[in-house]
C-alpha cells in the first residue's frame, strides 16, 4: 500500500477486491502519503497514514480526515511540498 501511496498523489482509496490484500476480507483502505519531497529528481516518501475499514464505510467523511492529517504531519515534518497548500 505504501508503494501505491508513493506512486500516486494525495489520498488513495482501495476498495475491496481492487487490492489483493483486501480481496476476500470485505475491507477497504484509504491512505495518504506524508513528508513527501523530491530528491535527485526522485520522489521520496517518509510514510503514509490511513484507515482500514469495511467496504461500506463513509468515504465522504473519512477521505478528508485522512488528507488533512497527512498534510498536518507533512507540515510538522517541514516538507516543502505541502507548505503551499493550507490544510
Amino acid at each position: 500500500l505504501i508503494e501505491s501511496a508513493q506512486a500516486g498523489n494525495g489520498v488513495q482509496v482501495f476498495i475491496g477486491a481492487e487490492n489483493e490484500l483486501f480481496a476476500l476480507s470485505g475491507c477497504s483502505a484509504i491512505i495518504a502519503p506524508y513528508g513527501s519531497r523530491e530528491e535527485n529528481g526522485r520522489k521520496s516518501l517518509v510514510g503514509a497514514i490511513g484507515v482500514v475499514g469495511p467496504t461500506r464505510m463513509n468515504y465522504s467523511r473519512i477521505v478528508p480526515v485522512v488528507d488533512y492529517t497527512a498534510r498536518v504531519i507533512s507540515q510538522m515534518l517541514g516538507s516543502p511540498e505541502f507548505h503551499e497548500k493550507d490544510p
